[in-house]
């Protein structure tokens, strides 16, 4: 077995004991040369690496895997980088991923029974890889703004902004119509849009407005959308009035919305499309009326 790096090997050499419940240390550890051995005297476990004649990479030379003790259920080689490295996917995937629940992961994936204080730093540590670059984002949005302003001529896209005391601003929403999605909406997709709100599972929160159509295929064709910090009157009417002004007037072109009771979307519609031809979806209708739910 080959490594490209010395680093490499030792990272393999870690998990693959962390995986077996065995206690390692490197005795010979330098850059032509690296050993591991168990920290059992009694046991004869080793593995040895070196460079290989062409010195392009690492090759192990020896490996013998006999163990003579039984697996142990905690690991040194488990620290706090270790298993902050193995939560990172689970905390982008799982926003709200808990404590007990990392607990039992490395219980059932390795066999390893953790200090609820070293899980809860590695935990924390993981949520700073993720939602650290994610609120470092949310400075390049301007620059983002420009760059799809200059590749994509004839979007729009628009920021709103809260000022602060200090003369900063905090980001408070974002409105985005790509001109290929109003291109193509308005020559081959049928005049109904679907308008939907939905929550957003990070740390930051907030919420997407959106507005989509059907193509002829019968697919969902994203029209617009829009990041809010809250679902409200203010914001669909803010999302209203940019999508009307990008659509075109509603009772030239003859649109027709669909949409559920969304939280002040009823309201924002009337004072921005006045009579407009607006339908509700007949499922959330369904599911309302098996709640028992009396609509007006």
């Amino acid at each position: 077995m080959k490594f490209n790096t010395k680093q490499d090997f030792r990272d393999a050499v870690r998990e693959f004991t962390i995986q077996e419940g065995r206690r390692i240390k490197f005795v010979k550890n330098n850059n032509v040369r690296c050993r591991a051995m168990c920290q059992v005297e009694q046991c004869s476990w080793v593995v040895y690496a070196s460079r290989d004649h062409e010195d392009s990479c690492w090759q192990i030379k020896t490996f013998y895997d006999d163990h003579t003790y039984l697996r142990e259920n905690s690991n040194r080689a488990a620290n706090r980088a270790w298993l902050a490295s193995k939560l990172v996917k689970k905390v982008r995937k799982y926003p709200n991923f808990k404590q007990c629940e990392a607990a039992t992961y490395f219980r059932s994936k390795c066999d390893l029974i953790l200090h609820r204080n070293s899980l809860a730093r590695a935990l924390a540590d993981a949520r700073n890889v993720v939602y650290g670059d994610e609120k470092a984002q949310y400075a390049l949005l301007r620059d983002y703004t420009e760059t799809l302003l200059k590749t994509d001529p004839g979007s729009t896209v628009k920021i709103g902004v809260t000022p602060l005391p200090d003369g900063q601003v905090m980001f408070d929403k974002m409105y985005i119509y790509l001109s290929g999605c109003k291109n193509g909406f308005k020559a081959g997709c049928r005049p109904l849009i679907g308008l939907d709100g939905a929550f957003l599972k990070t740390q930051i929160g907030g919420q997407i407005l959106s507005s989509v159509a059907q193509d002829v295929n019968h697919n969902i064709y994203v029209v617009a959308w829009a990041i809010v910090n809250i679902e409200n009157k203010e914001n669909w009417k803010w999302f209203l009035e940019l999508l009307h002004d990008d659509l075109g007037d509603y009772k030239a072109n003859g649109w027709c919305f669909i949409s559920d009771m969304q939280k002040g979307l009823i309201s924002a519609m009337e004072e921005v499309m006045p009579q407009d031809h607006h339908r509700f979806c007949v499922w959330y209708l369904w599911r309302n009326f098996s709640k028992g739910i009396a609509l007006s």
